[in-house]
């Protein structure tokens, strides 16, 4: 099966999880019901390309299957953030908060502390230690997950509730604000990394490699890594945290698609981004009933795939 061939596959896919999910019991008032669920579905493909394009650019750097942007903590990064403007501020201040303020804040706490993990860190060890990398991210994300609960025990219980609720992704209300914001944010890089299927492909090669074709690979890895930050941190402020969203897509395409041209590989993790936020966006809509978040759900089954990779490479490491 061509690979081509895959990619109408997932598509049609999609096209058909769309009209389910617009479609299907809609009641009486179909007309509110296909505006919200209209909403969703804009959200979800923008939210999809995100971390496509962020998962796949961060793979390229890394070349590791296990180490993704949301390993780094920048998702956890989003929770304090949230949870510290209602501790200091209160909670009528977050949802005050003027959406674009907010967007922006997002962004900019996000950028600034992965510029911070590459100049410090990144640069170092992302040749030498991918495991290394591996431990300062999930340390990262621990400690900014324990002040998160730290503030959010210091919280009344109304605020506790809103600090929560912040740290789950959901598209069951998607805000039209964020959602141009992000689609705004998103449209260039997108362009932007279909013009550098090339350079990927070099990048992939490895740091000596790409060296030796006369590539400035420092540089070059740090705009990109500005824009993996820019893409996560768009797909965040639009629908909430999702850990193990991009490690589930990106080894999803890689067992789908097996090749390295990345002019395969980006529209394939983009139609598997797409496609998995869709599935699952109406099991919690038409089997759960808004029971649930999206997060959970994803975070669920990509733990399960997590402990199962390292399981395989752990039992290809003893046959070795």
């Amino acid at each position: 099966m061509s690979n081509q061939f895959k990619l109408m596959l997932l598509v049609l896919l999609i096209f058909i999880s769309t009209a389910v999910y617009l479609f299907w019991d809609m009641g009486e008032a179909w007309q509110y019901a296909l505006s919200l669920r209209l909403k969703t579905v804009l959200g979800i493909l923008v939210t999809g390309v995100a971390v496509g394009i962020s998962t796949l650019i961060f793979h390229t750097i890394v070349n590791n299957r296990v180490v993704t942007p949301q390993t780094l903590g920048l998702d956890k990064l989003y929770d304090l953030s949230k949870t510290l403007i209602i501790y200091i501020f209160g909670a009528s201040t977050l949802f005050s908060l003027n959406i674009v303020a907010d967007y922006f804040i997002s962004l900019f706490l996000m950028l600034i502390f992965a510029l911070m993990l590459y100049r410090f860190i990144f640069r170092k060890v992302a040749d030498h230690n991918i495991y290394f990398l591996l431990l300062i991210g999930l340390i990262c994300a621990t400690l900014f997950d324990s002040m998160t609960t730290f503030f959010q025990v210091l919280l009344d219980p109304d605020e506790f509730q809103v600090a929560a609720y912040a740290g789950f992704a959901s598209f069951n209300f998607v805000k039209i604000e964020p959602l141009i914001l992000a689609t705004l944010t998103i449209c260039p890089i997108l362009m932007y990394c279909l013009s550098k299927l090339h350079i990927f492909d070099v990048m992939a090669l490895g740091r000596d490699h790409a060296l030796n074709l006369g590539m400035n690979y420092d540089k070059t890895s740090r705009t990109f890594l500005i824009l993996v930050v820019l893409a996560l941190a768009s797909a965040t402020a639009l629908a909430g945290p999702m850990m193990f969203l991009g490690l589930l897509v990106l080894n999803i395409s890689l067992e789908i698609f097996k090749t390295h041209q990345h002019k395969v590989l980006l529209p394939g993790i983009i139609l598997v981004s797409i496609a998995s936020l869709l599935i699952g966006q109406l099991i919690v809509l038409h089997v759960l009933n808004l029971k649930t978040t999206l997060s959970v759900i994803i975070n669920f089954v990509g733990g399960i795939y997590f402990f199962w990779i390292l399981l395989k490479e752990n039992k290809k490491w003893q046959l070795s």
